[in-house]
C-alpha cells in the first residue's frame, strides 16, 4: 500500500478570537464551521497528543478522497501503523444513522488494501454521539451487525462510499462479521477543549487571551560560549576598548573596568528579557510575525539615532539603546513592550546586522 504524506496543519493568522471570551467553549464548538472543526482536531493532536502518545508525525487528509480518514496519526516512520480520528460537526449529538457509513468506509477501503486496519479509531464530534451510537461504542460486536442490517440504508447507495454505489458482497460481508470494532471509542467534546486548551492554537479558535509573560530572571555571572561568540558581545568589547583606548578581548579584562562591566550587565540583562520575550511568542504564537512586528519598530525607531555620528561609539550605544526606551510600542498579541525588552532588542539587531555599534570613521 502506498501512503502519501500530508501536509501538517495550517497555521492561522486570524487573531481576532484571541481575547475574545464572549462565546463558551462548548457553544462555540457546536457552531463552527466543518472545515475549522477538523483543524482543530488536528491541531489538538499535533499540539497535544503527541506529547502524551507515541505519535511520529500527524497528517490532515479530509475532504472527499480521505477515504474514511479525516485526521491520522503515525505510529511510526513507514506510516503503515496508526490511529484515525474521524471528525463529525453535528448541530445534535451524533447518532447511528450518522455514523453507519463512517463504519462502511472503514470496513471496505482496509478490506480492499487502500490503507490498514487502524490501531485505533476515534469518533470526535462537534456535539458528541448521542445514547444510540453510545450504545453500539460501548458494546462494538453490536456494530457488526447493526453495519450489515443497515448496509443497504447507510452504505450501499451512490455517493455514500463510493460514487458508483457500494452493494453488500459475500466477500465484505464475511469481512465486516469478523471486523474487530473494539478499537473504535470517543473523544468528547470536553475532553477535546480540555486538552486542547493546553495547545498553543487554542486561543485561535476560542480566545481567552495570552498567558501572562513570565519574570526574568538576571542573567547569571558566568557566560556561556554560544553568547560569547554573539556578535552583540564582540562589538560591546570593541566599544569599550576604544573607550579605553585599549584591548578589551574578554571578559575578565573587562571586570577590571567596573563601570563598563556594569554597563555592559545591564546590557546583557536586556538582551535576555528580549530573547525571554522571543522564546514566550514562539511558545503561545504560532508564528514569529508579532515578535517580529515588535522588531521591525524598533529598528524603525532607532535606525536614525544609531547612525548619527558621536564622538564616541559607547554615547551611539547609549544614545540607542535610550531611544529605544522610549518608543510607544504595544503590540496587540503580546501587549505593551517594556523598556528592558525594547533595549535588548538593539542587541538582537546587532546580531542580525540590522544595527552595528562600531562605526569606521572613515
Amino acid at each position: 500500500m502506498e501512503t502519501i504524506p500530508v501536509a501538517p496543519p495550517r497555521a492561522s493568522i486570524d487573531t481576532s478570537r484571541i481575547f475574545d471570551t464572549s462565546i463558551d467553549p462548548l457553544v462555540r464548538l457546536r457552531i463552527i464551521e466543518a472545515g475549522e472543526f477538523e483543524d482543530i482536531v488536528c491541531e489538538w493532536a499535533v499540539g497535544y497528543l503527541m506529547q502524551y502518545e507515541n505519535y511520529k508525525s500527524v497528517a490532515q487528509i479530509g475532504g472527499s478522497k480521505d477515504s474514511g480518514r479525516d485526521i491520522v496519526a503515525y505510529l511510526d516512520n513507514s506510516m503503515q501503523s496508526f490511529d484515525i480520528f474521524q471528525c463529525k460537526r453535528y448541530k445534535d449529538p451524533l447518532a447511528p444513522s450518522g455514523y453507519m457509513s463512517e463504519f462502511g468506509k472503514l470496513c471496505y477501503y482496509t478490506m480492499i488494501g487502500k490503507y490498514n486496519r487502524p490501531r485505533k479509531y476515534f469518533i470526535v464530534a462537534s456535539n458528541g454521539i448521542g445514547q444510540d451510537l453510545r450504545d453500539l461504542v460501548e458494546h462494538p460486536s453490536k456494530i457488526n451487525r447493526e453495519l450489515i442490517d443497515t448496509w443497504d440504508k447507510y452504505c450501499a447507495g451512490k455517493r455514500k462510499i463510493l460514487s458508483s454505489g457500494l452493494p453488500l458482497s459475500a466477500e465484505l460481508k464475511v469481512y465486516i462479521e469478523q471486523f474487530d470494532f473494539s478499537i473504535v471509542s470517543e473523544i468528547s467534546p470536553a475532553t477535546l477543549i480540555e486538552q486542547f486548551a493546553k495547545t498553543r492554537w487554542y486561543k485561535y479558535h476560542f480566545g481567552g487571551g495570552l498567558k501572562q509573560r513570565p519574570k526574568v530572571n538576571k542573567p547569571q555571572e558566568d557566560i556561556e560560549d554560544e553568547e560569547l561568540r554573539m556578535q552583540y558581545v564582540d562589538q560591546l568589547l570593541q566599544v569599550y576598548s576604544k573607550h579605553e583606548n585599549t584591548s578589551i578581548n574578554n571578559i575578565e579584562i573587562l571586570k577590571l573596568k567596573k563601570n563598563l562591566h556594569q554597563h555592559f550587565k545591564r546590557q546583557r540583562e536586556c538582551f535576555h528579557n528580549a530573547q525571554a520575550l522571543k522564546r514566550f511568542a514562539r511558545d503561545e504564537l504560532i508564528s514569529d510575525d508579532a515578535y517580529d512586528d515588535v522588531k521591525n519598530q524598533v529598528l524603525h525607531g532607532v535606525i536614525a539615532t544609531c547612525q548619527i555620528e558621536y564622538d564616541t561609539d559607547l554615547k551611539r550605544v547609549d544614545e540607542t539603546v535610550g531611544r529605544s526606551q522610549i518608543l510607544p510600542i504595544n503590540s496587540t498579541e503580546l501587549g505593551a513592550i517594556n523598556i528592558l525588552e525594547k533595549s535588548g532588542i538593539c542587541h538582537e539587531l546587532v546580531n542580525d546586522e540590522e544595527l552595528q555599534w562600531i562605526y569606521d570613521s572613515e
